[in-house]
């Protein structure tokens, strides 16, 4: 029997790319991490009322000067956690972290916050390799990536998805501005090797990129940068490299060892899977009831 949710007060959520015009949204990471939590919510039966919410979600991609005292402020830190001060906790009544490691960060800085790791929403696929080397994500400010720069001029088909790339990468290597959501599981399992990196920050804070668990769910194989705490999440499922040299020693080791690509990629599909959309809203919402009662007779 569904729950009905009639009676709770409504949820609205905002992200970073909510405030931006330029790229267009769907090229962002967290429009599609809003959307999704969206959908969810309306598909447990949710109210979601960005108009005249009770509860206000803040994916945090950076500080939201509009914060109202009127609303029950939850934050979920998903990203660039050099900008997180005391002054921008303050505003929340409920934090959520991603990041296992930061979250001591937090307590040090004088506020409690609870592990949530950014889900997917990616299901596995079984499909024949068409892909060598794959890379889909933005540009930082129309500058080359470090992992794409790492990657030298490598004898393999590369391509690259993403906003910015386009005079910045060998034409055969561009793929276009943006790869359509719904089916990035489908290339990502079609891929023989999916590249992967972070900001700074996020690396050295434990803030693991959201696409790791996008690639493992579907099916795909990855070579990342490392990220605090990855190993001990993944159970050592993404591979990842330490140099230039270290990339493509590992891309001319992995791309035609199908056996072991398939042994690993297995191992962190289990575990992506256990991320998803419906326990994180399911959470999100065990917690509003925690408090209803108190907060909205």
């Amino acid at each position: 029997m569904e729950t009905d949710f009639s009676s709770f007060p409504p949820i609205s959520i905002t992200a970073y790319s909510d405030y931006y015009d330029l790229p267009e949204p769907k090229v962002w990471g967290d429009y599609w991490f809003k959307e999704n939590l969206t959908r969810e919510f309306l598909r447990i039966g949710y109210p979601v009322d960005h108009s005249v919410p009770g509860i206000l979600l803040h994916l945090f991609g950076e500080p939201d000067k509009n914060i109202s005292a009127d609303t029950y402020n939850i934050l979920w830190i998903h990203s660039h956690p050099d900008w997180i001060t005391p002054e921008i906790l303050r505003k929340y009544r409920k934090i959520y972290c991603i990041s296992e490691y930061f979250i001591q960060k937090i307590t040090d800085m004088g506020f409690r916050s609870e592990r949530l790791m950014m889900p997917t929403f990616m299901t596995p696929q079984k499909t024949k390799k068409r892909y060598d080397v794959i890379f889909v994500g933005n540009t930082k400010q129309n500058r080359i990536r470090k992992i794409i720069k790492d990657l030298g001029d490598p004898s393999c088909n590369v391509k690259i998805w993403g906003w910015g790339w386009k005079g910045l990468i060998p034409d055969d290597w561009y793929g276009g501005d943006y790869y359509e959501h719904a089916k990035l599981n489908e290339l990502y399992a079609a891929s023989k090797i999916v590249l992967n990196d972070h900001h700074e920050d996020m690396r050295r804070e434990g803030f693991i990129n959201p696409r790791i668990l996008d690639v493992l769910a579907s099916g795909g194989f990855v070579i990342s940068d490392s990220v605090t705490g990855m190993d001990e999440m993944l159970n050592n499922s993404v591979v990842t490299y330490n140099s230039p040299e270290d990339l493509r020693r590992l891309i001319e080791k992995y791309l035609d060892d199908d056996k072991g690509r398939e042994l690993i990629s297995k191992k962190g599909q289990e575990i992506a899977l256990r991320y998803n959309f419906r326990s994180a809203c399911s959470e999100i919402i065990r917690h509003i009831r925690s408090i209803s009662d108190k907060l909205f007779p």
